[in-house]
């Protein structure tokens, strides 16, 4: 597993009672190509590594895939960027038979990210994008026998092209920014990212987080107790655990349950 930080705009939890974004129940961090079609409905076709060359329009495909392919069931599905990042280069790839493809950097994930065989192009070369940004829509431009998505993803450094699936399984290890709720009895809220820093006291935590501190437990206490749910706006990793920044403070996230 890489090191990683992720960050996004700070998040405000003041009535998180009311915030209808909070489920009931825990949810599984999406996976990579969930988080490319975000509800679009799309299966693993072809799968990363040797195969049989194929035959298209434009030509014949290598004996060796470098990416994977997603099946769109013949459906025009939008693509969308998955973290923070910049276009590194778009257009149509001649020696791919002309395929439409998106280079995608994400420097927080340490990789590149290749959408090819598309029907569309949204961004342009140089632009920055967000996690929700639309690039394009999956098609079946260039070697390609019919539409779907070609996934291909390598390391920012350089380096050879490696399995999507597994990149994704390695992504679901991760903890992101978003919601969460305490599952231990107690948890340390600390000044900064990894046991060696303060323990912060009740008084130094958000009026949202005593409240709630207050209500569960039925007194102060100087931890979040269990129950207690804070917004997460950046994780680090640190000492071997990933750091969640909640409005009072960090807090290792091994003990909390995602919500959103």
């Amino acid at each position: 597993m890489f090191a990683i930080i992720i960050s996004v705009n700070e998040l405000s939890f003041a009535n998180i009672d009311n915030m209808s974004i909070i489920k009931k129940e825990l949810i599984i961090i999406s996976k990579l190509t969930e988080s490319i079609f975000r509800g679009g409905r799309h299966k693993l076709s072809s799968p990363f590594g040797p195969r049989a060359r194929i035959r298209t329009a434009a030509g014949t495909t290598s004996s060796f895939h470098n990416g994977a392919d997603y099946s769109t069931f013949g459906k025009k599905l939008p693509q969308f960027a998955v973290a923070e990042g910049r276009v590194k280069s778009c257009g149509r790839d001649e020696k791919n038979g002309g395929a439409l493809f998106v280079w995608v950097s994400y420097p927080s994930l340490g990789v590149e990210m290749l959408h090819c065989h598309l029907d569309s192009i949204c961004v342009k070369a140089g632009q920055k994008v967000t996690e929700g940004t639309m690039l394009g829509t999956t098609g079946k431009t260039g070697k390609a026998t019919g539409v779907h998505l070609h996934l291909g993803v390598r390391r920012r450094d350089g380096g050879a092209y490696i399995d999507p699936e597994k990149f994704s399984a390695e992504m679901n290890l991760i903890p992101q920014p978003g919601c969460y709720r305490v599952n231990t009895a107690y948890l340390h809220v600390r000044s900064g990212p990894g046991t060696e820093f303060e323990a912060l006291k009740f008084d130094d935590f958000s009026a949202d987080a005593r409240r709630q501190i207050k209500k569960l437990n039925g007194s102060q206490a100087d931890y979040y107790v269990r129950g207690v749910v804070f917004g997460c706006s950046r994780v680090r990793e640190a000492g071997g655990r990933f750091w969640g920044k909640t409005p009072s403070g960090w807090v290792a996230l091994d003990y909390c349950g995602r919500l959103s």
